[in-house]
């Protein structure tokens, strides 16, 4: 093993020790590793930032202050209030409920974007309910997903397909072709 290597592997391990710490926030880290590789020279300094050259971490780091944003204007509170009013102490029903509305927004919104959106509400309906946050979030994401794949805008890979499709002279998806079929 070379002495870059090591270097390497080393920063490696401690980024993953202090990703399961937690002892400093994922975003102090994930930028502290980028400065350590550049002082190492085991990145390029030109190359620091490449990866913000990237549409898809920008428009994740997008979505994501969307998301704040609009967690922190109250809009978030007057879609998850009643949710969890009609649903009242019932865990599956609380559970479904969220489901069927993250399902419904992510069929004309990107998927990513709508449960970007629920999470910080999705984290104040755990506290307030005191049910753990991993049985919310995982039927969130599957609800995310699968709302995603009703119309041709909620999800990343359909809109690229469909571009793929133009490009090669096939016709083109409809907004809801793949809610139903023609035939």
């Amino acid at each position: 093993m070379t002495l870059d290597i090591i270097l390497f592997l080393s920063v490696l391990a401690i980024t993953i020790f202090l990703f399961i710490s937690e002892w400093l926030r994922v975003d102090v880290i994930a930028i502290l590793v980028i400065i350590i590789l550049a002082w190492l020279r085991l990145v390029k300094p030109s190359e620091m930032f490449s990866g913000f050259a990237s549409n898809a971490v920008i428009s994740i780091i997008a979505l994501m202050i969307l998301g704040y944003g609009i967690d922190r204007s109250g809009i978030m509170n007057r879609i998850t209030r009643p949710i969890v009013r009609l649903a009242g102490p019932n865990e599956k029903r609380l559970i479904f409920l969220v489901s069927l509305v993250v399902g419904l927004i992510s069929a004309f919104m990107q998927n990513v974007g709508t449960a970007a959106l629920f999470l910080p509400a999705m984290i104040r309906i755990s506290r307030s309910t005191r049910i753990h946050l991993s049985q919310l979030l995982m039927p969130m994401g599957f609800s995310a997903i699968l709302g995603g794949t009703l119309s041709m805008v909620g999800s990343s890979p359909l809109i690229v397909l469909n571009d793929l499709l133009k490009q090669e002279g096939v016709e083109e998806f409809g907004l809801f072709s793949l809610t139903y079929s023609h035939d």
